[in-house]
């Protein structure tokens, strides 16, 4: 087998592999591009992997609106047990006019988990600055902190969690995410914190819950990406998380949705009312049908078959298997310019064979290269190559082999006969 014909066997082999991938490509919508999405900015975040998959402005500040209650929900968590009881004070006459609110009154007694429920579902204004104020005088030591001194630790705590988890370009000055001078976070950030939000499984209960009923009040949850009741705007794979709005942020969604195995977070900031579903399904859309755990090698599966040349000129095929796994989360795009190299080790070639053939011996295990996986001129990764079997000179040589001993063997049983009957007779 030449290099020549190796060569045509890999693409074939390549060509095959790629071609499922562009079967489905041609039934996707075309991926979103900067322009196609109406929101301001947008990230897009593979959870399992870390990769991120989308970005549009994914770094400008920008208003957060009530996205910011992911991480005030977070924080109180954090500070509390589910079972301890708040009460609501004067603190919900700071929210701004016009805010969503949980219907709380002054005096009213509500557990930690019925306050995250507030948080969340129909994004009060009024939970999020009770929240704030209970947290900031636990954290402070100082039961009766007035309230503006309270929310102030609270919302300097919330800095400094934001940039402990790498949300280093956010600076929150409210804890609901009213329109606030300098209240600003970005995409990437957003998604940094609805991460960390996701780990808390209580939180993550919550974020996906349609309705919760407190002392007579109903709230429901704000996301229509998980309610059938909005089929444009309903998505099966979702899974949370926070809605939000104001004049100057505009309509803000952070998502998360699971399926097929993997777990996508998806944030757009200030899209319009009518493009803010759109924008958010087209976006998880994209990284689920658009992105591929893509496998090249499977750990002692076949790679393909090379001649080791042998004794007298003869030669063996061996078995070129992989000796691990490697597999990447790829676009379809990225998976159609993968190139592959084989790099043979020094010495192991046999020169003088015409085309590709080893030298023998080889033997079973042996390392005998590596493949190369690049994109682009990046390096994705190697994978060594090792022989399946032994191949080899004196393998080549066992049936001569076997054919001399059973000569010698038939020799030998006939003399020794010669010899008995040349005794009897003697006798």
């Amino acid at each position: 087998m030449g290099k020549a014909r190796i060569c045509i066997y890999i693409l074939l082999v390549a060509a095959l592999l790629l071609a499922g991938a562009a079967r489905a490509e041609a039934d996707l919508p075309p991926s979103p591009q900067t322009g196609e999405l109406a929101a301001e900015a947008a990230f897009l975040l593979d959870v399992g992997t870390g990769k991120v998959l989308y970005e549009k402005n994914a770094d400008k500040a920008l208003c957060p609106a009530s996205t910011t209650k992911i991480l005030t929900a977070l924080l109180l968590l954090e500070a509390a047990d589910l079972r301890e009881v708040v009460e609501v004070g004067k603190e919900i006459y700071r929210i701004g006019p016009d805010s969503s609110v949980a219907k709380l009154k002054v005096g009213d007694r509500l557990t930690v988990a019925e306050l995250v429920y507030a948080l969340i579902l129909p994004s009060g204004n009024d939970a999020a600055y009770t929240a704030a104020a209970f947290v900031g005088r636990r954290i402070s030591g100082f039961e009766h902190m007035d309230i503006d001194r309270a929310v102030a630790a609270f919302v300097a705590l919330m800095n400094r969690r934001a940039k402990e988890l790498g949300a280093a370009n956010s600076n929150f000055v409210v804890p609901d995410g009213y329109d606030t001078p300098g209240h600003v976070s970005t995409a990437r950030d957003l998604a940094i914190i609805a991460q960390a939000a996701s780990q808390n499984d209580f939180l993550r209960q919550v974020a996906a819950t349609a309705e919760y009923h407190w002392q007579g009040i109903r709230w429901g949850n704000t996301n229509r990406l998980l309610q059938q009741d909005y089929p444009n705007a309903y998505y099966p794979w979702a899974t949370g998380f926070k809605t939000g709005y104001t004049g100057n942020a505009g309509f803000c969604l952070v998502a998360t949705a699971k399926g097929g195995g993997r777990e996508l977070i998806g944030v757009i900031l200030k899209s319009t009312q009518a493009r803010r579903w759109l924008d958010i399904r087209w976006l998880l859309e994209y990284g689920f049908n658009g992105w591929k755990q893509y496998t090249m090698f499977v750990k002692g599966r076949q790679i393909f078959t090379v001649p080791v040349s042998g004794f007298r000129g003869r030669t063996h095929v061996v078995k070129i298997l992989a000796a691990e796994s490697w597999s990447a989360l790829l676009s379809l795009e990225q998976i159609r310019n993968l190139d592959l190299e084989f790099i043979w080790n020094r010495g192991i070639v046999d020169s003088k064979q015409e085309g590709l053939a080893l030298k023998a011996p080889i033997r079973k295990g042996q390392v005998v290269g590596r493949a190369v996986i690049s994109l682009e001129g990046e390096i994705l990764g190697e994978v060594d190559m090792v022989a399946a079997a032994w191949a080899g000179a004196y393998y080549l040589l066992l049936p001569g082999l076997g054919l001399a001993l059973l000569v010698l063997a038939a020799c030998i049983y006939l003399f020794r006969r010669q010899n008995s009957t040349h005794c009897l007779r003697r006798f």
